[in-house]
């Protein structure tokens, strides 16, 4: 992520790197190079309805994240965006809360490894709370 962030800022003021120092255009340059090694994929979060006051009820977010990103990784990344899911979606101690399922395409990531399990590219990540009621 912090390479994603020195990359933009690089953008912005990169003709003005190149007229008053060409050492830091250089290493923009350099930092955006890695930025593209380092690799980025999307991964898009389906939010359920009793969820979306903590989206600003969007149904559906992206986050990005280094490609290779496991569950665990990609949901932290979508804490920073979106700070109120955290709570309802895991435990004091970083588990996954009980009464929530989370999906992976259509795999429980319960038998697939839990917050391990492996992320790919533009995969679409489901939170499911169990609703109860008469």
């Amino acid at each position: 992520m912090i390479v994603v962030w020195i990359q933009e800022q690089c953008l912005w003021s990169e003709t003005e790197f190149e007229i008053n120092n060409p050492e830091k255009a250089e290493n923009c340059a350099y930092e955006k190079s890695q930025a593209r090694e380092i690799g980025l994929m999307q991964v898009f979060f389906t939010i359920p309805g009793p969820l979306r006051e903590f989206t600003g009820n969007q149904r559906a977010v992206r986050v990005e994240v280094e490609a290779g990103a496991n569950l665990l990784q990609v949901l932290q990344a979508l804490f920073v965006v979106y700070p109120g899911l955290r709570d309802r979606v895991l435990t004091e101690t970083g588990e996954t809360r009980r009464h929530v399922n989370i999906f992976v395409a259509n795999e429980n990531v319960r038998y697939t490894g839990g917050l391990a399990t492996a992320i790919p590219a533009g995969a679409e990540v489901s939170i499911v709370p169990a609703i109860s009621g008469g």
